[in-house]
Order: structure tokens, then sequence, then C-alpha cells
């Protein structure tokens, strides 16, 4: 299982990611970023196969969340992907990245 998983050609949900911090293990404090940014990526980390922009659910901590469109997940091939968030607030003075996540998109059943 990956920390990340889609399934192609499918859209109109949205996909919650909780960010931690990692010094307390809590749900970080995003409220200073104001960018929040989900890159894609080959396993091999060479080509960027997707990049969305990410909002922060009013009433929440530390959750980005991903408004799926239909370009994001008809345009991306079934395989396995290394994804990460970039966090930037308006000045560019704090940028944040998390870790490296796995992503998988799965082939839709019909």
């Amino acid at each position: 299982m990956a920390d990340i998983e889609i399934v192609k050609g499918e859209f109109g949900d949205s996909y919650d990611i909780t960010i931690y911090d990692e010094a307390t293990g809590s749900p970080a404090d995003l409220d200073n970023y104001d960018t929040l940014t989900l890159t894609v990526k080959t396993t091999d980390l060479v080509t960027t196969v997707l990049s969305v922009s990410l909002s922060k659910p009013t009433g929440t901590v530390g959750v980005a969340r991903w408004a799926i469109l239909t370009a994001n997940t008809s345009a991306i091939t079934v395989g396995d992907f290394i994804a990460q968030i970039d966090m930037v607030d308006t000045g560019v003075t704090t940028r944040r990245k998390t870790q490296y996540m796995t992503m998988r998109v799965l082939e839709k059943l019909d």
C-alpha cells in the first residue's frame, strides 16, 4: 500500500493529506503557509508527472486537500511514483517540504 493511492481517470473527489510535525508528532500548523503544492515525480526523481495546488480546509489542523480534477488523473500513467508537498509563505521567506511519500496510480476497474 502506498501513502497516496488514486485511480486513473477518476476525479471529483477530495484527497486529504495530514502533515505531521516531526518534533511533536502532532498535526503541523499550516497557518503561515499560503501556497501548498503537491509534486509527483517518477521513482528516479527525474521527471515531474504532476504538480497541483492544494488547499487548507477551514477548521482543520495540518490538513492539505487535493481537489482531484479530470486533468490530474487522465494525464498520469498507471504505476508507482514519489510525491512531496512544498509549503511556502507569501514572501517566500519560509519554505518547507514534507518527506517523500509513495504514490500509486491504479487502473480503473470497469
